[in-house]
């Protein structure tokens, strides 16, 4: 069933957060925090792709994950600073990696890139075994504060992408790619980034999105608040959908000879 999730959040100093520790986490690269003075190790094999995004005019050396890593860190005095933005992103189960692979790209590109910053990226895919139409594959974008140009970082950060509208934007963005993938592949599914009632559909009860954590554990076999609230809301919508289309039954018996 396709899925829309899209949120944005910012790696934070102030919060204790570590960029470094952050795309390690998503890439499964060791790397070290020269601010922190820690190297972070974290081993993954649900890494379906990951990539480096950089301007065109952005010195090559900056194509090295730990030396990108390093200029981003370097380029914020404040014990406090904002060193990123991330986006987590859902996927669709219905198409194949070629096509999500896809997604992520164009997004990146035509909302990041091209505004000159830079990105690293990497899609997760889902480990659901036994119901992989159930899967989770996701994509986190960690994106730059400040444009990357010939010279490095800019000494000033992009501080108009704060404002909430843009986060609106992304979000119908994020829709958009998605949907023109699901033409692309043949397929009537379609998404959107507005809520239920917005759209008009008030028979299905918005379902919720499980944290990481939830999500780990539900994965070793453990039932979390989180997970079971999810299947409630999956068997209380099936439920209304039953009922949503039963009188069409009846309403439309059919004839005998």
């Amino acid at each position: 069933m396709a899925n829309f999730h899209l949120e944005v959040k910012t790696i934070s100093r102030g919060r204790g957060q570590s960029l470094a520790g952050s795309i390690s986490y998503i890439t499964g690269h060791t790397l070290r925090d020269p601010h922190l003075e820690k190297t972070f190790y974290h081993r993954r094999d649900d890494v379906l792709w990951s990539q480096i995004f950089l301007p065109c005019e952005a010195p090559e050396a900056f194509k090295d994950l730990q030396y990108l890593c390093d200029r981003m860190e370097q380029a914020e005095r404040r014990w406090d600073a904002r060193t990123a933005r991330v986006l987590i992103g859902s996927l669709p189960n219905e198409l194949p990696v070629s096509e999500i692979i896809r997604i992520s790209d164009t997004f990146i590109r035509k909302n990041f890139i091209c505004q000159g910053l830079c990105a690293v990226a990497a899609i997760h895919e889902g480990r659901n075994k036994g119901a992989p139409e159930n899967n989770n594959p996701h994509v986190h974008i960690i994106v730059s504060t400040r444009k990357l140009g010939p010279e490095g970082f800019s000494p000033l950060k992009c501080r108009e992408l704060d404002r909430r509208e843009f986060i609106l934007f992304w979000r119908k963005e994020w829709a958009e790619v998605q949907n023109q993938a699901y033409t692309r592949n043949h397929l009537r599914i379609r998404v959107s980034h507005e809520s239920l009632e917005i759209q008009g559909i008030r028979k299905r009860e918005p379902t919720i999105h499980l944290s990481a954590a939830d999500w780990r554990r539900e994965q070793r076999g453990e039932r979390t608040p989180a997970g079971d609230r999810k299947r409630a809301i999956a068997v209380r919508n099936m439920e209304r959908e039953r009922q949503h289309t039963a009188p069409e039954r009846r309403c439309n018996p059919r004839r005998t000879r």
